[in-house]
């Protein structure tokens, strides 16, 4: 058989006293954790950071909660800062899933409307729009984009079939089937000089983007900061910068419920809410450690890397 010459493989990360990165988690050994994307791992740092909220949490609940939304209010803050959002436009939500269906039960209705979707969407939130287009007595719209599409290609199948009946446009930044980047300001920007809204599904986005918003002009956008992010599970940013964003309301309604946006949505009853509180620990640790310009290029070496081999 002919030999196959790869490069060599990326240089593994460090930790600062010369440990593996790994090390820094709590991964099991024995199993080589590939999938980040879909359950992202938690530095321990953080595991410990959340641990100790929850401590805080049990030791004093009549205290812990009435003070709870001022401490999301501030973890909204650090984590708006990651994200280059300002911080009265994002809340926090458990999974961009989530945040998509707080879109679909929150948008003014339209009767016989068309919701607009790809055929690379991740399944939950195509059938979330599977089943607003049925409130709406309306159908759902799937348009084709070749696994081949360029930048270009993949811009013309989307547009091309939004139409007078479109309601909703709801496009992936990162496709989860398929992996591909999709070209979604130019998406939203064709949108809305048709006046249609845009759902924009990030889900991994969040630490694969050094600015995940820039340039895209959409209604809302949800991403999890549990992936790349490596936050707690459970922890998610959900972005509204249009007047559609006064509309929204957490799936959940709470005696925050009369609160304007985003403030509505850090009043969640008694639902443990550490998640949110120790994610900034996960994001600086990597910030602190490595820097997330080194750590992105790492990941799309070594991502490369698995290519070449496969």
């Amino acid at each position: 058989m002919p030999t196959i010459d790869l490069a060599p493989a990326p240089r593994p990360l460090a930790l600062p006293d010369g440990r593996p990165a790994a090390a820094a988690w709590s991964l099991d050994p024995t199993v080589r954790h590939l999938n980040h994307g879909s359950f992202g791992a938690v530095p321990l740092v953080a595991q410990r950071e959340q641990d100790r909220q929850r401590r805080l949490m049990e030791a004093s609940p009549v205290q812990w909660f009435p003070a709870l939304p001022g401490k999301i209010e501030a973890a909204r803050s650090t984590l708006a800062g990651f994200l280059g959002v300002a911080v009265d436009d994002l809340a926090l939500v458990p999974n961009a899933s989530a945040g998509a269906s707080v879109a679909y039960n929150s948008l003014p209705a339209r009767p016989g409307g068309e919701v607009l979707v790809t055929d690379h969407g991740y399944g939950a939130v195509t059938m979330g729009a599977e089943r607003l287009a049925r409130r709406w007595g309306g159908t759902l719209r799937t348009a084709h984009v070749p696994l081949d599409a360029d930048e270009d290609t993949a811009y013309a199948c989307v547009t091309a079939a939004m139409g007078e009946a479109t309601g909703l446009v709801v496009i992936d930044h990162i496709t989860s089937a398929t992996a591909r980047w999709m070209p979604v300001g130019r998406i939203a920007a064709a949108a809305r000089r048709r006046g249609i809204p845009v759902l924009v599904d990030g889900a991994h986005v969040p630490g694969l983007a050094a600015d995940p918003l820039a340039g895209v002009d959409c209604d809302i956008w949800v991403g999890n900061l549990h992936k790349f992010g490596c936050a707690p599970r459970g922890t998610a940013a959900l972005v509204a910068r249009t007047a559609l964003r006064d509309g929204l309301f957490p799936l959940i309604d709470s005696w925050g419920a009369r609160d304007p946006f985003p403030h509505r949505f850090d009043t969640q009853g008694t639902v443990d809410a550490t998640s949110y509180l120790a994610a900034s620990t996960a994001l600086d640790f990597v910030g602190d450690t490595w820097g997330w310009e080194t750590a992105r290029t790492y990941m799309e070496e070594l991502a490369d890397y698995a290519e070449r081999i496969v």
